[in-house]
C-alpha cells in the first residue's frame, strides 16, 4: 500500500493547493499517471485538517481542486466547471448552504452534483440542504470508502445524465432536420403536377399533395386523413383497396395499373397508377406511397415518386438510429454501476456462442445477499443501498476482464464466468463468499457485516440453452438459501 505525506501552502481568500508525494514499494517505473480522464472534484472546506483528509481519500482517483471559503470556491467553480463539488456546511463568512445556492443560481454551475461534508447532521439541515439543490450527504469523520464510492456513484450518474442529455439535443436536431425536410418535401409535392398520396396498412389515407386534394374536393391534405377510397371513389374502391392489399400483403410494388378516374367536377381522366409500399428498416411494410398521372407523363411521375421514396426512408432509417442510441446508453445500473438486465440479455446468447465455439464451459453465478430485508429494515433504505454498492464493488474487484458482473434488481447479481467449469466457479465464489463476509460495511453511525448465497449452473454440462441457465443457476440459488444460506450450491437434478 503506497504511503502519504502532504505539504500545503495557505493563501487567505485563495484556493489552498496541495502537492501529495507518494511512496512505494515498486519501482518508478511501474508508474503511469492516466490524468487527462479523470474527473474533476472541487473540494471546499476552511479547515486545513480536514481538506488534507478528503484529498488523501480521492486523489489517487481525480484530479482536485481546493478551496478554503465559499467566495473562492465559486469563482473556481465557474472556471473550472468541476465533475463534483464536496462542501463543508459550516465555514465563515458565507457558510456552505449560502455557496450552494449561488452554484444553484449560476446557468453553469447549476448542474454541478454539490455533496454536503458535515459533522453537525439533522433531519432540517439535510431537508434544507435537499431544497438547496445538493445531491448526498457526507458526515464527518470521513470514511474514505463510503466517500468514494458516493463521489463515485454521482459522477457516474451525472455522466450518464450528461450523455442522455447530449443524445436528446442530437435527436431534437435531428427531428428539426427532418420536419424541415417533411415541409420541403410538401412544397416540392405541391409544385409538381402529379397527384400524390400516402395511406397506412389499413389503406387509410394519412397524407397527399394539393393536387391530389383538389382532385376529391377539398381544399387541403388535411380534409383527406382518415378517409379511404370509399369515400372519396367509391366507383373504383374495391380495385384500388385490391391495388393496396397487394402491396401491404407481398411488399411489392405494382407499377402503371391502367384506369381511368371521374374528378369531383366530373371529368372522366385516363392515369397510370402506382403504389409502392413504404418500408421500415427491417423490411416491414408500414405503409403506402402512391401516384397518378397521365398516361404520357409516366416517366416523370416514376422519377418524382422513387425520390420521394428514398427521402422518407431516409429520414425514418436517421430517427430509428437515435433512438438505439438513446437505448444503448441505459446498460448501466444506476446504483452500482454493473450491467443491468438488459444488458445480459442482448450478452449471454452471444457468450454462449462464444463458449461453443472455443469449446470451452461457461458458468452462471446467481448471487443473493442474505437477509437483506433486516438491513432496509433496521438501517433504512440508504444503507441499504450502500451494502448493495459495496457488494457491487467487491465483485467487480475479485472479476476476472473475461467475466461479466451484472445486477439484476434488488439484491440479486449474477456473475457470467468464460472458461469456468461448475467445480472452478464453486471453488472461486465459495472464496467471495468468505472474504465479503469479513468485510465491515460503514454507512454513517451504522457498521455491520453481510453475507451471500450463490447458486451455480454451466452451460454446456446442465444444458445449451440460456434462458434455462439462469432459471437452474436461480434454482441452485434457492437451494444454498434453503440449506442455511451463506453458502454456493451448484445446480443437480435434485434440486429442480
Amino acid at each position: 500500500m503506497p504511503t502519504f505525506t502532504f505539504s500545503a501552502q495557505v493563501a487567505i481568500a485563495n484556493p489552498i493547493i496541495f502537492v501529495f508525494k507518494r511512496t512505494y514499494k515498486t519501482s518508478r517505473s511501474n508508474m503511469s499517471t492516466e490524468t487527462e480522464n479523470k474527473a474533476t472534484v472541487l473540494i471546499v472546506d476552511d479547515m486545513l485538517e480536514s481538506i488534507t483528509i478528503l484529498s488523501s481519500c480521492l486523489a489517487d482517483e481525480y484530479h482536485l481542486l481546493t478551496a478554503n471559503n465559499g467566495h473562492t470556491a465559486i469563482e473556481l467553480a465557474a472556471r473550472h466547471l468541476p465533475d463534483l463539488i464536496l462542501l463543508d456546511v459550516v465555514m465563515s463568512n458565507l457558510d456552505g448552504y449560502g455557496v450552494c445556492e449561488q452554484l444553484k443560481a449560476q446557468p453553469c454551475t447549476t448542474e454541478i452534483p454539490i455533496i454536503f461534508v458535515t459533522a453537525l447532521l439533522n433531519a432540517a439541515d439535510e431537508e434544507r440542504g435537499f431544497a438547496l439543490g445538493a445531491v448526498d450527504y457526507v458526515s464527518k469523520p470521513i470514511s474514505c470508502t463510503t466517500l468514494r464510492a458516493r463521489v463515485r456513484a454521482h459522477i457516474l450518474q451525472k455522466k450518464m445524465k450528461d450523455k442522455l442529455l447530449a443524445f436528446s439535443q442530437e435527436l431534437e436536431q435531428k427531428e428539426l432536420e427532418a420536419d424541415k425536410s417533411k415541409r420541403l418535401l410538401n412544397a416540392v409535392l405541391d409544385a409538381i403536377p402529379i397527384r400524390v398520396f400516402w395511406k397506412d396498412p389499413d389503406a387509410r389515407y394519412i397524407g397527399c399533395n394539393r393536387h391530389f386534394a383538389n382532385d376529391n374536393g377539398m381544399n387541403s391534405s388535411e380534409e383527406i386523413i382518415g378517409r379511404t377510397d370509399f369515400d372519396l371513389m367509391p366507383e373504383r374502391a374495391f380495385a384500388l383497396q385490391a391495388f393496396a392489399h397487394t402491396v401491404i400483403t407481398t411488399g411489392q410494388s405494382l407499377l402503371n395499373q391502367e384506369g381511368a378516374i371521374t374528378t369531383h367536377d366530373g371529368k372522366l381522366t385516363h392515369i397510370s397508377l402506382n403504389h409502392v409500399p413504404l418500408l421500415e428498416t427491417d423490411g416491414s411494410v408500414i405503409g403506402i406511397v402512391g401516384a397518378y398521372e397521365d398516361i404520357t407523363q409516366r416517366k416523370h411521375t416514376f422519377d418524382a415518386l422513387q425520390d420521394a421514396k428514398i427521402k422518407l426512408e431516409t429520414k425514418l432509417t436517421e430517427i430509428v438510429s437515435l433512438q438505439e442510441k438513446l437505448l444503448e446508453a441505459a446498460v448501466r445500473d444506476p446504483l452500482t454501476g454493473l450491467y443491468n438486465r438488459r444488458y445480459l440479455t442482448e450478452t449471454l446468447d452471444i457468450m454462449l456462442a462464444q463458449a461453443t465455439r472455443n469449446k470451452v464451459p461457461l458458468s452462471a453465478v446467481m448471487i443473493d445477499i442474505d437477509h437483506f430485508k433486516d438491513v432496509n429494515d433496521s438501517y433504512g433504505h440508504p444503507t441499504g443501498d450502500e451494502a448493495l454498492k459495496c457488494l457491487a464493488q467487491f465483485l467487480s474487484a475479485q472479476a476476472r476482464t473475461s467475466d461479466i458482473v451484472c445486477r439484476l434488481g434488488g439484491e440479486e447479481f449474477l456473475i457470467l464466468m468464460m472458461g469456468a467449469s461448475g467445480d472452478n466457479a464453486q471453488m472461486k465464489i465459495d472464496q467471495y463468499r468468505d472474504d465479503f463476509s469479513k468485510i465491515l460495511i460503514h454507512y454513517q453511525n451504522n457498521e455491520f457485516k453481510l453475507t451471500f448465497s450463490a447458486g451455480i449452473a454451466v452451460y454446456p454440462q446442465h444444458t445449451e440453452n440460456s434462458k434455462k441457465l439462469l432459471e437452474y443457476a436461480d434454482l441452485a440459488l434457492y437451494a444454498a438459501k434453503h440449506n442455511g444460506r451463506n453458502q454456493v450450491s451448484v445446480f443437480t437434478k435434485k434440486v429442480r
